[in-house]
């Protein structure tokens, strides 16, 4: 059965200043660039497709290649968000923008929204990770959000050079305002990362699972995240899909969405026409059966 939606997660825009090791984004410009194109969602075409309710429904701003607030009119998509009654989850690194842009975001945002930054150490180390990271962008970022109304997250993943760094980023944290310190293991370790990786129980649940799917290219349960109706899921490049992890490259043209992608092109369809497809419905009834799901959702 297809989840009644709670909440939508969007990428608007793949546009990103950094290059993460570990980033999908990154990963395929070194390995693809002639087939890259930067897009953004088109917030017209974007606001006609979402043909629902948004009352109470929360906007997740993230992606799998982008960061959001490089998206050309960021403050103009939250506007429409919030005049339909959404609420609004922000997760960037934070750099590179302006204090006048910042001031201007913060503007449509309330004590409903949050903003998340992605901060992976303390200003000494975390561009290690997150390279071409810039502190001071990031400060000022955080000193126009944690006086605004919005409630602001720490969130940050720990790494062999960061994991002893851990308390010190979580004083920062405090001393600069921000309401909460998220610790926010991550999976992505493999021949090209795995420096970065930290002692085992600081990897979290999805890496040891992940190791399992990789031994046995099977898996008998899953714990599916789309089941909380939060996942709906639309790239940059404007095409529908159930989570952002259907949309990873290395599972994309695996799948449904990927194989059929223009009849997944927001631009031609509504989401609740795409979801009272029979194709869309077969898809949920067989997660199980699914490689990016066995992969990121396995028990």
């Amino acid at each position: 059965m297809i989840p009644a939606i709670q909440g939508i997660h969007l990428e608007p825009t793949n546009i990103c200043t950094l290059k993460c090791p570990g980033c999908a984004r990154t990963r395929f410009i070194d390995t693809w660039p002639q087939h890259w194109h930067n897009h953004s969602l088109d917030r017209s075409v974007l606001m006609k497709f979402l043909d629902i309710d948004l009352s109470g429904i929360n906007i997740s701003l993230c992606g799998n290649y982008g960061d959001p607030i490089y998206h050309p009119d960021l403050p103009g998509l939250v506007h429409d968000f919030k005049q339909r009654g959404a609420t609004i989850d922000l997760i960037t690194n934070g750099s590179h923008r302006k204090t006048s842009w910042w001031k201007e975001l913060l503007q449509e945002l309330s004590v409903s929204d949050s903003i998340t930054f992605s901060i992976d150490g303390v200003p000494e180390n975390f561009a290690q990770y997150r390279v071409n990271g810039d502190w001071p962008t990031i400060q000022d970022a955080i000193k126009q959000c944690v006086i605004s109304p919005c409630k602001t997250v720490w969130k940050f993943i720990p790494f062999s050079y960061n994991e002893n760094s851990i308390e010190q980023a979580r004083q920062l944290s405090q001393d600069l305002g921000i309401d909460q310190f998220m610790i926010n293991p991550s999976s992505r370790f493999d021949g090209q990362t795995m420096h970065f990786k930290p002692r085992n129980e600081l990897t979290g649940i999805q890496w040891h699972s992940q190791q399992n799917w990789k031994q046995t290219v099977t898996t008998k349960n899953l714990i599916p995240k789309c089941h909380d109706g939060h996942e709906h899921f639309i790239l940059a490049d404007g095409h529908y899909m159930p989570c952002c992890y259907v949309g990873d490259y290395r599972f994309y043209f695996k799948n449904e969405f990927g194989k059929n992608r223009k009849q997944y092109q927001i631009e031609n369809t509504t989401l609740s026409e795409i979801l009272g497809r029979s194709q869309v419905a077969e898809f949920y009834r067989t997660l199980i059966d699914q490689p990016a799901c066995q992969y990121n959702c396995g028990e």
